[in-house]
């Protein structure tokens, strides 16, 4: 059970240890859940965590291959290569996000005729950490039983505050060519300025869960267990913006990122104001959202194989796929990123693919 966010494995997009479990959890296929092959933009991507449109163009990044994927007029060109996750586009300005294991993560815009700007999100990190005060592990029902399960899982996981962490996860643009950055690792939705001035737009509250007999088993823990509340970090996976210019995420909850502690996923909003609001969970795998142009949010559940909207207060089902894993949507037309299949040892035993859909 991963507990704190490190590195890239650890993340939402530790995917790499989540997805064996995704592929096991996927339905069975159907004309719906197995679309045809007309529909697919892109039959060899593996990891689509991200697809940003404009006009008639689409933008995919690929987190195995670590690129982004131009396709227009029918033609796909590779533009950006070397560990590039998340990806949106403003004008002629493309932003992608990048965490290498070696380098600082980053925030990279190219704009036409000028340098790329890039921003520092890990020195930023180190030098604010914005959730420093806040703290994690457990909060009621304290025992060393429970304490030394937790702290054999991840030393330090029983009690603890907020890491020096970054993991830059998705992009969105912003009014006056400033962006919205998911700081997977960080727990909080940063601003990075026109010139790369990085401050914090919000962080995201903690995620507790009182653990039951269900998640014992489900975890092989002691019975000690039972009746505890822990708080585990919250995991902002997507932010998109919406026509009134309140920011939406998606937010994976920390801990076990599989089903086996249950429907945690939600979804938040950030008012202009800067309020932070739950507005609903229980999704499964919540790890991309998109906010279609009549204001209407689309959220992914990665682990039901579902693209879910809310309606009066009610999760509602758009369309079902197999391991969706990032959406977008115009007008028109729902994209939908689908994560490749695993095989119980972790190959890649078939590709994903980008699709197509009439709305």
């Amino acid at each position: 059970m991963t507990l704190r966010r490190r590195t890239l494995t650890v993340t939402i997009a530790t995917l790499s240890a989540a997805l064996a479990v995704a592929a096991s959890a996927s339905t069975t296929a159907s004309a719906e859940t197995d679309p045809s092959s007309q529909r697919k933009l892109d039959a060899n991507v593996l990891a689509p965590f991200q697809i940003a449109v404009r006009g008639g163009t689409v933008w995919y990044s690929d987190g195995f291959a670590g690129t982004v994927t131009r396709l227009k007029d029918g033609k796909k060109k590779v533009v950006v290569t070397g560990g590039a996750e998340g990806v949106a586009v403003s004008g002629k300005s493309l932003a992608f996000t990048k965490t290498p294991e070696r380098a600082f993560s980053r925030l990279t815009v190219r704009r036409p005729g000028k340098k790329p700007m890039l921003a520092n999100l890990r020195r930023f990190e180190r030098v604010h950490n914005p959730d420093r005060n806040v703290h994690y592990g457990i909060l009621r029902n304290y025992s060393q039983c429970a304490a030394d399960f937790f702290n054999s899982q991840q030393p330090g996981s029983a009690r603890y505050t907020g890491i020096v962490d970054s993991h830059p996860y998705q992009v969105e643009a912003l009014p006056g060519g400033a962006w919205a950055v998911a700081e997977a690792a960080g727990n909080e939705i940063l601003r990075v300025g026109k010139r790369g001035r990085i401050s914090v737009v919000a962080l995201l509250p903690r995620q507790p869960v009182t653990i039951t007999q269900k998640m014992v088993d489900a975890m092989d823990a002691p019975d000690c267990l039972v009746g505890v509340r822990y708080a585990f970090e919250p995991v902002p996976t997507d932010v998109e913006r919406d026509r009134h210019g309140n920011l939406w995420v998606s937010l994976l909850p920390g801990g076990s990122e599989d089903p086996s502690l249950g429907a945690r996923g939600a979804v938040y909003k950030i008012t202009k104001s800067g309020a932070v609001r739950r507005i609903h969970g229980g999704f499964l795998g919540a790890t991309n959202l998109a906010v279609t142009p009549g204001g209407k949010v689309l959220v992914t559940q990665l682990f039901k194989g579902k693209i879910s909207t809310l309606r009066n207060g009610r999760v509602v089902n758009v369309r079902s796929i197999d391991r969706p894993v990032s959406v977008e949507a115009t007008r028109s037309t729902l994209f939908v990123g689908q994560l490749a299949e695993f095989g119980q040892q972790g190959p890649v035993a078939g590709t994903g693919g980008v699709y197509r859909f009439p709305r």
